[in-house]
C-alpha cells in the first residue's frame, strides 16, 4: 500500500510551542552558517511551506516476541531518503482512536551501546514496555541518528561537550540546528497503518505541533520520563532550557557501579508511572539462607542480608511507590518500613491484616515516616478500626477470599486507583505465596546469604497442580553483592 500526503500549505502558526523551539533553533543556525539563499526551514514564521507528494511503502512486514511483548514489524521505503524506517505495531490499530505511539528517533549510542550520555535506550525500552501492556500501540523508529545529523556528525559534537559546549551549542558550532529531525515519514506511516487519532509518548512539544500540522490528531501527551544519573543531567538539563522540552528532572537513577544490574527493572518502575495499567507494577523480594530458610522458626527475627545487599533493598524500597507485607511482619519485627541505607524518599508502607492485630503502640504507626495503609476485611472488629484511625492509620476494608484472608486482586486494583503504580513486598513467607500462587507478581528479587538454618521457609506451599506449569523467574540472572548472590528476573509460567 502507498500512501501519498496530499499538496497542502503548511502555515507555521507563532504559538508558543512552536516558537520556543522550532523556530528558536532555526534563528541560531541562520546565524551561525553561511548560506546563499534561505532553505525552507530557516523561512521566519508567518509564512508557508509546500509539501509535494511524498510517500511511503510497506515492502515486508514480520512477527518480532519481545521480552515487551510481541510486535509486527513494518518495514517501510519511503520516496524522501533512502533510509530503512520501521514501526513495531502492537494488536489492531486500524481506525482506533487514542493509539499510544512512541516515534523514537535511532540512537545507535545509546540504543545499542548502552551509553550513558542520553536517556534515549531507557525511553525506547520504557515506550516499548508500556505499548507492550496495552492492546494495542505503534512504536516507529525514525533512521535520523543524532537528531538528524548523522553518526559521524553526532561523535563529533560529542567531543565539542567534552570540551565544555553543552548539546545545543555544539551542534551549531558544527553548522546544524539543535534538531533538524523531521516527523513527516512518521505521519505518513500513521496514515498508512489508518489510526484515527494518538497518544504520543514524548518530552518534545514540537513533535506533538509537527504532528498535528503534517494532519495527525494528536488526543494527547503522555509522558516518559526515565530519570538521569550525573552523565546526562546536563544534556536534558539543555534539552529543557534550550528546547523546551518538558521535563521535572525529579527522578534520578541511583542504579551505578556494583548496582547497575539493576537498571532494567528501574526502568520499569519509572515507566509504570507515566501509563495506566490494570494493576500496580508488583515486584516481590526476599532474602533467605543457602538452604531456604528465612528464620529458625515462626514469630523469629533473624539478619541474614550483608550490608552490601541491604544497601540493595532500601535502594529498592526508595524506587516503589509502596512497600506491602502481612500483620505477622509487624508482630515479629515491629518494623518502620522506610529507607535508611540510601539516600532516597520513603515508599507508602501497606499492611495486609484481615482481623486488625496491628498493635497500636507498632513503631510504624509511632515512628513511621508515613501513616501506613492497613487493608482489613469485615471479619475486624469496628472498635479497632476506629482506633488505628484515631492514631494516624488509614484502615480500608476490602473483600475477602475464601479462607476470609484479605483479597489481593481486589487491594491491588484499589491501591492502583490511589496511584500507587508499584509495589514492593517483603513478606512474610504467607504473603509471598499467596501472590506468587495468585500470579500477581511481576518480577522477583532473591537474596541468598551464604548460610545454613533448615528453619522456617521463605515461601510458602504454593497452590499449584501436578499438571499445572510451574513458576520459574524467567531469563534468570545471577549477581554477587558482598557475599551474597543476587537472583532476579521476572516472573512467569515454565
Amino acid at each position: 500500500m502507498i500512501v501519498r500526503a496530499s499538496t497542502k500549505i503548511v502555515q507555521l502558526s507563532s504559538n508558543d510551542l512552536f516558537k520556543s523551539a522550532r523556530l528558536i533553533n532555526n534563528l541560531q543556525y541562520m546565524q551561525n552558517k553561511n548560506t546563499d539563499g534561505l532553505h525552507r526551514e530557516h523561512l521566519p514564521r508567518n509564512k508557508v511551506i509546500k509539501t509535494i507528494d511524498p510517500e511511503v511503502k510497506n515492502l515486508v512486514r514480520t512477527r518480532i516476541p519481545t521480552e515487551f511483548g510481541n510486535f509486527i514489524l513494518y518495514y517501510y521505503q519511503n520516496s524522501i531518503d533512502s533510509k530503512e524506517h520501521i514501526a513495531l505495531v502492537r494488536g489492531d490499530v486500524s481506525q482506533v482512536s487514542s493509539v499510544p505511539i512512541r516515534i523514537h528517533s535511532e540512537c545507535f549510542t545509546g540504543d545499542v551501546l548502552n551509553s550513558r550520555r542520553c536517556d534515549c535506550r531507557d525511553q525506547l525500552h520504557a515506550a516499548m514496555g508500556s505499548i507492550g501492556e496495552s492492546k494495542c500501540g505503534i512504536l516507529i523508529y525514525l533512521r535520523q541518528e543524532g537528531r538528524g545529523i548523522g553518526l559521524l556528525e553526532k561523535l563529533k559534537a560529542y567531543n565539542l561537550q567534552d570540551q565544555g559546549l553543552d548539546t545545543v551549542d555544539a551542534n551549531i558550532h558544527l553548522g546544524h540546528r539543535a534538531d533538524e529531525r523531521s516527523y513527516q515519514i512518521a505521519a505518513l506511516i500513521l496514515k498508512d497503518l489508518d489510526v484515527s487519532s494518538v497518544k504520543v509518548m514524548t518530552n518534545n512539544p514540537t513533535k506533538i505541533h509537527e504532528l498535528s500540522q503534517l494532519g495527525i490528531q494528536v488526543d494527547e501527551r503522555i509522558p516518559i520520563e526515565v530519570g538521569h544519573h550525573n552523565e546526562n543531567a546536563d544534556y536534558l538539563k539543555t534539552k529543557v532550557e534550550k528546547m523546551s522540552h518538558m521535563l521535572s528532572l525529579a527522578h534520578q537513577k541511583p542504579y551505578i557501579n556494583e548496582m547497575a544490574f539493576l537498571q532494567p527493572l528501574a526502568d520499569r518502575l519509572i515507566s509504570s508511572k507515566s501509563y495506566e495499567s490494570e494493576k500496580p507494577f508488583v515486584t516481590v523480594s526476599y532474602a533467605q539462607s543457602i538452604d531456604g530458610s528465612i528464620a529458625f522458626r515462626s514469630n523469629d527475627s533473624i539478619s541474614l542480608s550483608c550490608d552490601t545487599s541491604l544497601q540493595m533493598t532500601h535502594m529498592l524500597r526508595s524506587e516503589h511507590d509502596a512497600l506491602l507485607v502481612g500483620i505477622n511482619t509487624i508482630l515479629t519485627d515491629n518494623p518502620q518500613l522506610n529507607v535508611r541505607f540510601y539516600d532516597g524518599p520513603d515508599p507508602q508502607p501497606i499492611v495486609l491484616d484481615s482481623q486488625l492485630r496491628f498493635p497500636l503502640n507498632a513503631k510504624l504507626l509511632v515512628d513511621g515516616p508515613r501513616p501506613p495503609i492497613i487493608l482489613t476485611t469485615e471479619y475486624a472488629a469496628k472498635e479497632k478500626q476506629k482506633a488505628l484511625e484515631q492514631a494516624g492509620a488509614k484502615v480500608i476494608c476490602v473483600a475477602a477470599d475464601s479462607r476470609k484472608r484479605v483479597n489481593l486482586p481486589h487491594s491491588l486494583e484499589l491501591l492502583n486507583k490511589l496511584g500507587l503504580r508499584s509495589i514492593m513486598v517483603e513478606g512474610g513467607a504467607s504473603i509471598i505465596g499467596q501472590f506468587l500462587s495468585n500470579e500477581l507478581t511481576d518480577y522477583c528479587i532473591v537474596t541468598i546469604a551464604p548460610k545454613l538454618i533448615g528453619g522456617l521457609k521463605a515461601v510458602e506451599t504454593l497452590q499449584q497442580h501436578e499438571n499445572t506449569p510451574s513458576l520459574s523467574i524467567i531469563d534468570c540472572k545471577y549477581h554477587q553483592l558482598g557475599s551474597d548472590i543476587i537472583v532476579y528476573g521476572e516472573i512467569g509460567e515454565n
